[in-house]
């Protein structure tokens, strides 16, 4: 009985490192960035952008990092409510999306954004 127990109780400790080794891995693996879903309607969608500009651009920067580490070919940014339609960027237009996200927060002096941007500039352009 007590060799049963010593058998299960063994087994029970693989299986926990096991699974806690698997879910340490988990928890390094990437996950891609929400997608942003923007409002369909003209107007609904000036006042968005308006009020949301600087998220929004983040968001672009956020959904370029994943794709630069991911090594993939394009990335989905935006949705639209009721509409089957997305915005996607490709790795060719990566380096011109920065660049204009950079210049807009250099104008509106919003500094603290901007060595995001500039690290990730750097990398595609080596």
């Amino acid at each position: 009985m007590a060799l049963l127990f010593v058998l299960q109780n063994h087994i029970f400790v693989d299986i926990y490192y096991w699974y806690s080794e698997f879910m340490k891995a988990k928890k390094k693996e990437i996950s891609e960035p929400d997608v942003y879903i923007l409002p369909s309607d003209n107007e609904e969608m000036k006042e968005f952008v308006n009020k949301f500009k600087v998220d929004m651009m983040e968001n672009i920067v956020n959904k370029i990092k994943f794709a630069i580490e991911n090594n993939l070919p394009i990335v989905e940014v935006f949705t639209f409510k009721k509409s089957p339609f997305v915005v996607t960027i490709t790795n060719t237009e990566f380096i011109e999306n920065l660049e204009h996200i950079n210049k807009f927060y250099r104008e509106h002096e919003i500094f603290e954004l901007c060595p995001k941007v500039e690290e990730l500039l750097r990398t595609l352009k080596k």
